[in-house]
């Protein structure tokens, strides 16, 4: 008896993963909108907009502290809002929306885009977000998860605000993703990772909150 029990726990575990899995898939229809939010902004040549998904940033992205690297800003990325970016650069592009293929890509996986700048603007900075840890999360259930994916965009040399003075620092972005968990695709938790120099930052997060 005791044997078929665990079958049959299994068995619901498995149903209940089949059904979250579902569930925290984009519809086609939130795609479609996500898309045509994206190539709107793109039409109208205006800044891609970020606000919804911003989980933390800076008072003055473009200040810094002599010396510091630092972050700039702490992105939630929701299979929405990667749709809705997706859209943006293909539109700015002149290239096929391909709203499927993304909303197959980004189902089941939620994630954080880090943006963030060196500590001086020197070329042996240039790798600096290459040097960032892994990053893991930590569930409300005590579940902890390390991102399944990593993706760096740039970096470029930018002018930041250091007292009075303006000094060149390489600014770019480092994307990790994460499988959402089997009990919800709207997880809370905490979000960990270490920079280039061995800082480490905690960022508390309830994807519930984000589109």
């Amino acid at each position: 008896m005791g044997e078929q029990r665990d079958a049959d726990d299994h068995g619901l575990l498995t149903l209940i993963a089949l059904l979250a899995a579902v569930l925290c898939t984009l519809s086609p229809a939130d795609a479609n909108r996500a898309a045509r939010e994206g190539a709107a902004l793109a039409a109208q040549r205006e800044t891609y907009s970020v606000r919804p998904w911003v989980l933390w940033d800076a008072r003055d992205p473009l200040r810094a502290v002599h010396g510091q690297a630092d972050l700039d800003a702490v992105i939630v990325e929701t299979p929405y809002e990667r749709v809705r970016y997706e859209a943006y650069l293909n539109s700015l592009e002149a290239l096929p929306l391909t709203i499927d293929a993304w909303r197959r890509a980004a189902a089941g996986k939620f994630g954080f885009i880090l943006y963030a700048h060196s500590k001086t603007g020197n070329d042996d900075e240039k790798r600096f977000l290459a040097k960032f840890s892994n990053a893991s999360v930590v569930l409300s259930d005590g579940t902890r998860e390390n991102a399944i994916e990593r993706s760096i965009f740039g970096p470029s040399l930018d002018f930041y605000t250091v007292a009075t003075f303006r000094e060149e620092r390489y600014t770019g972005s480092l994307t990790y993703r994460f499988r959402d968990p089997p009990s919800t695709c709207k997880p809370k938790g905490t979000l960990t990772f270490t920079d280039a120099h061995g800082r480490r930052y905690r960022f508390a997060f309830d994807l519930a909150r984000y589109r």
